[in-house]
């Protein structure tokens, strides 16, 4: 990207951005209780409005691809499948999950990550997330913040301002137009259900859920940020969850939407197993094997899509000995977890203890196994780093992650993570980077 703005004049936006960003609620709550901002990158990352036309397509397909093989899998599959999509849940959890075929939509919102190559060319999938697709808000926060002074510093008028806003988009209103659209689907007629976003007790993103319930409130609904003891299920026409099953009393009141997604309009039902990344695995698969492509119905361009994922396998002692070989190629992930946190990249472990990791990961049959993935490579670039009191100058890695959902409102835009560390994460090192569509900021 070529930049218009001298690094000194960047970094005064920056930082004005943030603080707006920030008084609107792009924080994380930490156990203590106490509220931490969440950074923010001065270079926005602009991209091409095809690029993200291209990636909400592909995003879609990924959903539609995964949620047909699941339901194949699970009806069909052998035992180690069925493991690896049930085994990590017990309790309310796994009771829920029992029905998620039953629901009337498994996906009303879901979020794709990517990874830019440093080589070039079009974003790689690196997995599905369909339980807490979240950052709708922090996403809005970032970009329209950074245009309002962005614009400023060029003496824009604030009309000026808002219609660059305007065309950059909002993630809380695709989200709320996806939430409506589902509704209607349930044979709800009111112009502005009441809309109720379930969260648990001190969630880190309590900023973020605010912020949406906000918007949801300027659009005319009724809404409200309350946990599974608060929220009465049937007083609310749209339930909004943001709350795992494994964290929901069996006995509060919201149990009951969880175990019953066919009587309320809930989105998403608990569908943990849609994000295993076994289930990304076998999809990858489905490029290579007709045999289950045709066995999950999976049309051309969904079959299509899988072939554009990165490899992706269920690891077995098999394949382990292929990944110690070719250590620097793989990543290593366990089917069922989230956050990064069992995360092992070849190329970042020393050749002597890649061996012992591989191996024990082909042993580790909690959460559904480990998968090997193919490691795509993204650039790290030049960053600055705004958070509170710092100014900070470095290099970052970033992602990408586009909305989508399996009905015709389905979400759409994208949000760009940056860290220090190639498995990106907000906080560590990290933070959000505005995203700006290429026309958008053309315009700017």
């Amino acid at each position: 990207m070529s930049e218009p703005f001298p690094q000194e004049e960047l970094s005064r936006v920056a930082l004005e951005a943030a603080r707006a960003a920030w008084a609107g609620g792009m924080t994380v709550r930490r156990p203590d209780g106490s509220t931490v901002p969440i950074p923010l990158v001065a270079e926005p990352e602009v991209v091409p409005d095809a690029v993200l036309q291209a990636a909400a397509r592909e995003a879609r397909l990924v959903l539609s691809g995964a949620v047909k093989l699941a339901r194949a899998l699970l009806a069909e599959g052998d035992a180690r499948d069925r493991e690896a999509l049930l085994g990590p849940f017990e309790g309310l959890e796994r009771e829920a999950m029992q029905e998620l075929f039953a629901a009337p939509c498994p996906a009303v919102f879901a979020r794709v990550d990517w990874l830019l190559p440093a080589g070039g060319g079009p974003p790689r999938a690196l997995e599905l997330n369909a339980t807490i697709p979240a950052m709708p808000g922090y996403a809005d926060l970032a970009a329209h913040a950074w245009l309002r002074a962005a614009a400023r510093a060029r003496g824009r008028s604030p009309r000026e301002a808002a219609a660059l806003v305007a065309a950059c988009g909002s993630h809380m209103e695709n989200l709320r137009r996806a939430l409506v659209g589902f509704y209607r689907t349930r044979g709800g007629a009111a112009a502005r259900p009441s809309i109720a976003l379930v969260a648990r007790p001190g969630d880190a993103q309590v900023g973020e859920l605010q912020r949406l319930a906000e918007h949801f409130r300027q659009m005319g609904h009724r809404a409200d940020v309350l946990t599974p003891a608060e929220c009465v299920p049937e007083a609310w026409e749209v339930l909004y969850r943001h709350v795992w099953a494994h964290n929901t009393d069996p006995a509060a009141p919201f149990a009951r939407a969880l175990r019953e997604p066919g009587r309320h309009v809930l989105a998403n039902p608990v569908n943990g197993l849609l994000e295993a990344k076994a289930l990304f695995a076998r999809l990858s698969e489905c490029a290579e094997e007709p045999r289950l492509a045709r066995a999950a119905g999976l049309d051309a361009e969904e079959r299509a899509a899988a072939g554009r994922l990165p490899f992706t396998r269920r690891l077995d002692a098999r394949l382990a000995a292929q990944v110690i070989a070719e250590r620097e190629r793989w990543v290593l992930k366990r089917s069922w977890d989230y956050g990064g946190k069992s995360v092992h990249l070849g190329a970042e472990t020393a050749p002597a203890a890649w061996g012992e990791v591989v191996r024990a990961a082909a042993e580790d049959q909690r959460g559904g196994g480990f998968v090997a993935q193919e490691r795509i490579f993204a650039a790290r670039r030049p960053a600055t780093r705004i958070a509170p009191g710092v100014v900070a100058r470095g290099e970052l890695y970033r992602d990408l992650s586009t909305y989508t959902g399996l009905l015709e409102d389905a979400p759409g835009g994208s949000v760009v993570r940056a860290a220090a560390s190639p498995v990106v994460n907000i906080l560590g090192g990290g933070g959000l980077a505005p995203l700006i569509p290429e026309s958008v900021y053309h315009r700017l």
